[in-house]
């Protein structure tokens, strides 16, 4: 039960992802680029929060938590598609892109988690 719960849940977070990959480039005429940063931060965002925040339920059961965080969350966002993104920069020649996109996402990334994780553990959880 625990990896069938994981795998779904897993199965909505790539289908979510792939949905704003659509939503920027075909919608708001972005790249998948900036898609892949922002999924990821709010995926970081996320994580953060609900591993401060779902500790406080007692009833939410280990395999759903599971299914949430690393099923869901660890499918919406990519690490994939940012190393490949970054990779093809460099191979472009666009070292200050690919640079300023590592910054961005990895420092956003921690700053993002942060605020999750402190978001998660006031009082009323947000």
């Amino acid at each position: 039960m625990h990896y069938l719960l994981i795998g779904l849940a897993g199965a909505l977070g790539a289908s979510l992802r792939y949905a704003i990959g659509i939503l920027f480039t075909e919608y708001f005429n972005s790249s998948l680029l900036s898609a892949t940063l922002y999924i990821n931060l709010i995926g970081s965002l996320l994580l953060g929060w609900l591993t401060s925040y779902l500790p406080r339920f007692p009833n939410v059961s280990t395999n759903v938590s599971t299914a949430i965080t690393t099923g869901f969350l660890g499918a919406f966002t990519t690490f994939s598609a940012f190393s490949v993104d970054n990779i093809t920069l460099l191979m472009d020649g666009q070292v200050w892109v690919a640079f300023s996109y590592i910054i961005l996402s990895l420092v956003g990334g921690f700053i993002c988690a942060l605020i999750g994780l402190r978001l998660g553990a006031k009082e009323g959880g947000l």
